[in-house]
């Protein structure tokens, strides 16, 4: 193909992306204002874990397929397309910051390049930002927005699998021109407006949120009428209309994403006045999801002052060792607040931010020398160890499982007090037993 495409940024998106379209044929140079990222990059170190992703990196940069810069006007200089992968974290209020989008835009304008070269906005941002790019790019550049569905832990693998590629643009032939890059992918690909394709991936995230918050509230309700949630959600999913996909109860969604994008949605829609009803209860139930992790404790062992409480899993999700507004650290810092002490293994991180009121350990039998042990990540590695390697550890012999990833009658067999997220509890048969 032999067309050359600058990628700015070089997170997970620009990563995938970058390795992506060197999969596809494309020249690649990644550039990014991290000086440090760039020199690791360049000696194939990867800036965040990913199963195949320091091998694929590798690969490209034998083969000259990819490489990676410090100077933006070097990295751009005869592309066909300049990505923009650049972070929009949320503000306080829930708004997303474009000043790192800004900052892109800017080094465009600096740049002077061709007027041939194209634009695309990978980043996710508020309906309306990419009009607004256009209008400060006129007259020089052409401005796509490209919405990105990857998911942290599998990006390169969903960019290479992606359920469709929607391309939005005022300008019909450059949005053909860019769509040629993936039609060796062979997926639907959706050609819209601008706008339409930024709604397309806020909605998109909104609604797979709400099926989280959905079987949450499914959970939550199973467990006070004594009904298995598991039973429910599966006979619910069944359904095609509904699909299984996200009817997983547990302890919300977190990361740099979902709550993110939902946030800024719910901040675009109190502006524009309208959807802001449904965000805000999305947001709501998941707020309030991780302190099931503390009812369900003192439920059983009544106060937390005092006792240690081990943790499996830091990540936000398996698979990564990200824990950018992962929900583990939140629930840490809620059983602290009850007067905890906290010991955790996560088997992709090995350091927590500072003044986290948890201690790291090597193994997750370490963290299970402890009073009672809570799941907070869904690991398969967690599912995989037998209850009789951390039964007679655990001093108050309980386990709750807040990703539901347990076999409860395994861990109820091996002596133990299980509690799920809308899973009847499983009683400590020695204790039913010695009870009559």
């Amino acid at each position: 193909m032999n067309t050359k495409i600058c990628i700015v940024g070089t997170g997970y998106v620009g990563m995938a992306t970058a390795i992506g379209l060197a999969e596809l044929g494309c020249d690649v140079v990644g550039y990014d204002v991290l000086r440090d990222r760039i020199a690791g990059l360049r000696a194939g170190v990867t800036p965040y874990t990913e199963s195949g992703l320091t091998e694929a990196l590798h690969k490209h940069l034998a083969e000259y397929r990819i490489a990676f810069v410090d100077d933006f006007a070097t990295a751009a200089a005869g592309a066909r397309f300049v990505v923009l992968t650049v972070g929009t974290p949320a503000s306080e209020d829930g708004s997303a910051d474009l000043r790192g989008l800004d900052a892109a835009v800017e080094a465009i304008l600096a740049a002077g390049l061709p007027k041939s070269t194209i634009v695309v906005v990978r980043s996710t941002v508020p309906v309306g930002t990419s009009d607004t790019v256009a209008k400060r790019l006129r007259g020089r550049h052409i401005v796509l927005y490209h919405p990105e569905f990857l998911r942290e832990g599998s990006a390169v693998h969903d960019f290479m699998h992606p359920d469709r590629i929607v391309i939005g643009g005022n300008d019909h032939v450059a949005a053909i021109a860019y769509a040629r890059l993936f039609e060796n992918l062979g997926r639907p690909i959706v050609i819209t407006g601008l706008r339409e394709a930024e709604l397309i991936k806020g909605w998109s995230n909104a609604f797979l949120a709400l099926k989280i918050s959905f079987a949450n509230e499914v959970a939550n309700f199973c467990q006070t009428a004594s009904a298995s949630a598991d039973d429910v959600l599966r006979g619910v999913g069944y359904d095609q209309r509904i699909g299984s996909l996200f009817l997983n109860p547990g302890i919300g969604f977190g990361g740099p994403c979902f709550e993110k994008d939902v946030k800024s949605l719910r901040h675009v829609a109190g502006e524009y006045g309208a959807g802001r009803t449904l965000l805000s209860a999305i947001l709501e139930v998941n707020e309030r999801q991780p302190k099931v992790i503390a009812t369900a404790l003192e439920a059983e062992l009544g106060s937390l002052a005092g006792r240690t409480i081990g943790i499996w899993g830091l990540a936000f999700k398996a698979g990564t060792s990200d824990v950018r507004d992962s929900l583990a650290l939140r629930i840490i810092a809620d059983l602290a607040s009850r007067g905890a002490v906290l010991q955790a293994y996560d088997p992709g991180v090995h350091a927590l931010p500072l003044q986290t009121p948890c201690t790291v350990v090597p193994s997750p039998l370490a963290a299970a020398e402890a009073d009672a042990l809570v799941i907070l990540t869904d690991w398969p590695v967690f599912a995989s160890i037998e209850p009789e390697l951390y039964a007679g550890r655990l001093r108050q012999r309980l386990v709750v499982d807040g990703r539901n990833i347990l076999d409860p009658e395994r861990v109820a067999a091996a002596g133990l007090t299980y509690r799920g997220i809308g899973r009847a509890t499983h009683a400590d048969p020695i204790s039913l037993a010695s009870a009559g």
